[in-house]
């Protein structure tokens, strides 16, 4: 049976399920993997530091969402996109196997200007007394952010009075730069623009409205939760599929790990790799790959899929080849990372 290791890039999550409107030739094993973070820290950086700089102004509004916004108003909307955006960010470092990433210091230092952005970062001098003062290594600073809300009515042709299709699209771009003490330019910068768009009316039926608060906290969520992803490194769904066809061997074979025992399924396969049927052999090999990449030996996976591809070139084989391919370019990244 195969066993989960605590220090495995992989977490088996369901064994096996139907693929719809495939089920009597392919099952699919669904997991996670662990994917390395996009940003390279240098190996002495340990303690982040969040620092909020974004603007509290009317300016990172929509033009059309500015009117009969008070002040008031503007500081709790603000307050609710800054909670939610950071309580993302740091929902994937909580969870991410980079454990000395997982408690960052949180700091605030609003600024008033809202032009001239890219004169106003941070100087060498600030980022070094900020460090130094905190005890951090590095500062990740939310330099920009704006948003804005747009409501869309879509009319039948043949009733042009009635609506069709009514929706919400909310919308927002930050700015994030990442500082290392010593130098005078950032070590990184990321800007992103997110859209998401909520149904009120669809195909005619009224749907539950969600309030243009919640709206709000789940979009500029979303967005922290992606920019974590982009800092540290994040488990994602994967799945591969296991061939069973009319094959009998096959159907066994998949029933078993249907039941845990991939240790009987292998056996099986194994078996088949000397049949002369070369499509039969290329199915038994896949299986086999996939079997190795779960215990994370992906060596073993890789050798398995090029002989499944030497006997039969199917079309769903060479995605596997670049999806397998891509696991083993980030290994070396991902064991550097949560070291």
């Amino acid at each position: 049976m195969i066993v989960v290791r605590v220090n495995s890039f992989i977490w088996i999550l369901v064994l096996s399920l139907l693929l719809q409107g495939c089920a009597s030739k392919y099952s699919v094993v669904e997991f996670e993997i662990l994917e390395p973070a996009t940003v390279e820290f240098p190996d002495h950086v340990n303690q982040l530091i969040f620092l909020n700089r974004a603007p509290i102004s009317l300016d990172i509004w929509a033009e059309q969402n500015q009117i009969d916004m008070d002040a008031r108003q503007l500081v709790l909307l603000d307050t609710l996109i800054s909670n939610n955006l950071f309580r993302g960010v740091q929902e994937v470092l909580r969870n991410s196997p980079a454990e000395k990433f997982r408690t960052p210091i949180w700091l605030s230092d609003r600024r008033t200007d809202t032009a001239l952005l890219e004169d106003r970062m941070l100087t060498k001098r600030e980022v070094d007394n900020i460090c130094d003062t905190i005890g951090g290594d590095v500062i990740i600073s939310l330099e920009f952010y704006s948003v804005g809300i747009e409501q869309h009515f879509d009319y039948y042709k043949d009733a042009p009075d009635e609506v069709q299709n009514h929706y919400y699209e909310v919308s927002n771009s930050l700015k994030w730069n990442i500082h290392l003490p010593g130098s005078p330019r950032p070590f990184d910068t990321y800007s992103t623009i997110d859209t998401l768009y909520f149904s009120v009316i669809a195909d005619g039926e009224y749907l539950t409205l969600i309030p243009g608060v919640d709206m709000l906290r789940d979009l500029f969520y979303e967005s922290g939760y992606k920019y974590g992803s982009y800092l540290v490194p994040v488990w994602n769904h994967a799945s591969r599929i296991l061939y069973r066809g009319r094959n009998d061997s096959l159907k066994l074979a998949v029933k078993h790990t249907d039941e845990g025992d991939w240790e009987g399924a292998y056996s099986i396969w194994n078996h088949l790799t000397s049949e002369e049927d070369s499509t039969l052999v290329a199915k038994a090999y896949h299986n086999m790959a996939v079997y190795f990449e779960l215990e994370d030996n992906l060596d073993s996976a890789s050798v398995l899929l090029d002989l499944s591809l030497e006997h039969d070139t199917f079309e769903s084989d060479k995605y596997y080849r670049e999806e397998l391919d891509v696991r083993i370019l980030n290994r070396k990244d991902i064991e550097k990372q949560v070291k």
